[in-house]
């Protein structure tokens, strides 16, 4: 889900740290084996503010239930985001994934007895085509890690100034940031996901927002 949304080297942290810092090996080797659960969440689509209830384990075009708005209010854009949603829904909704975003050697920001804050720049993703390496090398992003399993707790990429990729086009503002929660087993779960950028391309202009919020974890669901 998340993932599948994105995308130099800033000397901003207070000290930096080595390739073998225990707590990044920690983060590294925490795992994210165990069951998908259910959830109900709020979240926007098509422009709309939707709630509904998400089952990963359903067959596609029955994981996402949604409670408003009615389906009488539906817009042809909301009804076919939602089947891009549904089918897309895969219970992935574990923060270690953006472990694998995180260089070996993150510059130290801040720490305290319980969590460690890094700062770098980040690491593109598998199979990242030539355009997203080159905007990765422009965000900055910070993680926050627990001390005592290695959970990543909080990550976000933000664009510090405006970057323009091609001759037509331009980013002006691209942020994403991400809160989270543990599961019952431990593991962190994404509780807040926003998403937003704009710029503009072949002279239009664009200005895009997502937000996502799991409101409540349900039981397991397999």
């Amino acid at each position: 889900m998340v993932r599948s949304l994105v995308l130099g080297t800033i000397a901003f942290g207070l000290s930096s740290t080595a390739a073998s810092d225990p707590l990044i090996e920690k983060m590294r080797a925490a795992s994210n084996d165990g069951p998908r659960y259910a959830y109900e969440t709020s979240f926007t689509l098509a422009g709309e503010m939707a709630t509904g209830r998400v089952d990963p384990s359903q067959p596609e075009g029955q994981r996402i239930e949604i409670f408003s708005p009615d389906e009488t209010d539906w817009s042809k854009q909301f009804r076919q985001e939602l089947e891009k949603a549904d089918a897309e829904t895969e219970g992935d909704i574990w923060c270690n994934e953006f472990a694998e975003m995180v260089p070996d050697a993150p510059d130290l920001q801040a720490s305290d007895s319980e969590t460690s804050t890094y700062v770098f720049t980040p690491v593109p993703e598998a199979g990242a085509d030539r355009n997203e390496q080159k905007m990765m090398k422009q965000l900055v992003g910070t993680v926050v890690v627990d001390k005592t399993d290695g959970a990543v707790l909080a990550f976000q990429m933000v664009l510090p100034k405006p970057y323009k990729p091609a001759m037509v086009a331009k980013i002006n503002a691209f942020e994403m940031d991400v809160s989270c929660a543990r599961a019952p087993d431990g593991r962190t779960f994404i509780e807040r996901f926003n998403f937003d950028i704009s710029g503009s391309a072949m002279m239009q202009s664009f200005d895009e927002s997502v937000s996502r919020r799991i409101t409540k974890l349900l039981d397991p669901v397999d």
